[in-house]
């Protein structure tokens, strides 16, 4: 517990920063206990930041043995380099490998390759980087992959990806750095379109993929986009260790899938175009299921942090642990649905919601949904301080907590009258509350 009673574990660093809070189940009996000065009379607390943070293990994907070190790329940090390492990502044979993209200097210390988003065509979408199965596309640190603008009339109205994954199997992106082309888009106007559709990383009807210690940002669309495809359902896709922020409709969007894992990520400050969210699951027809959310950065977004919206798909199992939503202007946590589509399943255990614009909000029949733990000092307990400021100011420090079982109403926490009864199943337990 910090001194201001925020939450159990330590979210630390400055601007841009994350420190990991993993709960004490994955970090080593030896490392649980962490002597740290707390004044300066020297007196210590007991801690539960591990002195030594463990690496998640991740599942092992079928890449092939062969590594290409990409060559050729320009040098002049202007001209498409699409050509260059999609043509190494071709050249690996069926059982694939690792494309490596080399850091080398294009001025100014930087490594800088340009993507033409347009350069190629998949049906009526565009993009730069095509992945096969069995294939790794790994950077060297310091390699910045930007989007060139899109300024054709007929690409406003379609998809243009930076890196695009098709129906593909046993694929992983290793410690890219995507940087979309917003801020040099130029914007159609035409009739009531919103040039929304220019994402980082789009993946339909995948099984298998891991994306890890990357960054996208500063997309005309979404930094990432996951759905299904056809009959091909999206599965086993874990997202770890990657920042989505600055783009310009949503950090992440789960359009369709089961079995998605996204940990230890952060996704912040998404600005533009509806709907705005760190995360939106918002899924077509069949629906998406089977999703964890752990240890995240949830902040600063125009939207939602999470929205779970079942309007055209059914959502069932999403549970999202030991996250910290702050400042977010809409609603940290929330759940809609409609035309008959229905939210069941999941859990709220271990998050830190404050200073967001609205509470906490489960709505319309969110049927058995977990909201806190089992006593006051469990682990599951949800933390909430100084919510709702759109309507009341922030105030500081929150030193008095207050834990109570069950649905308190309020500027912290919402829920709709069918959510609340008996008949929905859904529980709200143990759960930590802040004033100043």
């Amino acid at each position: 517990m910090n001194k201001n009673g925020m939450s159990r574990r330590n979210f630390l660093g400055g601007t841009g920063s994350l420190a990991l809070a993993l709960p004490l189940a994955s970090i080593p009996a030896a490392a649980q206990t962490v002597t740290i000065p707390d004044d300066p009379n020297g007196k210590s607390r007991r801690s539960d930041l591990a002195a030594e943070i463990p690496n998640r293990i991740l599942p092992t994907r079928a890449i092939g043995p062969t590594t290409i070190t990409v060559s050729g790329l320009p040098l002049d940090g202007q001209s498409d380099a699409s050509a260059i390492i999609q043509s190494a990502i071709d050249s690996l044979g069926t059982d694939g490998g690792t494309v490596l993209i080399p850091r080398k200097n294009t001025g100014k210390n930087q490594c800088t390759y340009m993507l033409n988003t347009t350069a190629n065509k998949q049906g009526s979408a565009y993009y730069a980087l095509m992945l096969r199965s069995n294939v790794r596309l790994e950077c060297q640190p310091g390699v910045k992959l930007q989007a060139m603008p899109i300024t054709q009339d007929p690409i406003h109205t379609n998809r243009a990806y930076m890196v695009y994954a098709l129906q593909v199997h046993d694929v992983e992106l290793v410690n890219c750095w995507f940087v979309g082309e917003r801020q040099n888009h130029v914007y159609s106007g035409i009739g009531t379109g919103t040039d929304e559709w220019c994402f980082g990383i789009q993946i339909l009807g995948v099984t298998g993929m891991t994306i890890r210690g990357t960054q996208i940002s500063q997309c005309t669309g979404d930094g990432i986009d996951l759905g299904n495809f056809g009959s091909s359902i999206s599965s086993d896709i874990v997202i770890c260790d990657v920042i989505s922020t600055q783009n310009r409709r949503q950090g992440l969007s789960i359009t369709g899938g089961d079995g998605i894992f996204v940990y230890d990520s952060e996704f912040s400050y998404t600005n533009g175009t509806a709907p705005l969210d760190g995360i939106d699951i918002e899924p077509g027809g069949a629906g998406a299921s089977n999703i964890t959310i752990e240890n995240c950065l949830i902040r600063g977004n125009t939207g939602c942090g999470i929205q779970l919206n079942a309007h055209w798909g059914d959502i069932i199992n999403v549970n999202v642990k030991n996250c910290l939503f702050s400042n977010n202007f809409w609603n940290p946590f929330t759940t809609q649905m409609s035309k008959g589509k229905t939210i069941s399943g999941g859990t709220l255990y271990g998050n830190a919601f404050f200073q967001n614009g609205k509470n906490v909000w489960l709505g319309n029949a969110t049927t058995n949904y977990i909201v806190g733990g089992d006593h006051p000092n469990d682990e599951r307990n949800n933390s909430f301080a100084n919510n709702q400021t759109l309507s009341n100011p922030i105030t500081y420090p929150n030193l008095t907590k207050t834990s109570t079982q069950g649905y308190v109403a309020g500027s912290d926490l919402g829920a709709s009258a069918d959510t609340r009864a008996p008949a929905s199943g859904t529980t709200f337990g143990w759960n930590n509350y802040y004033k100043p």
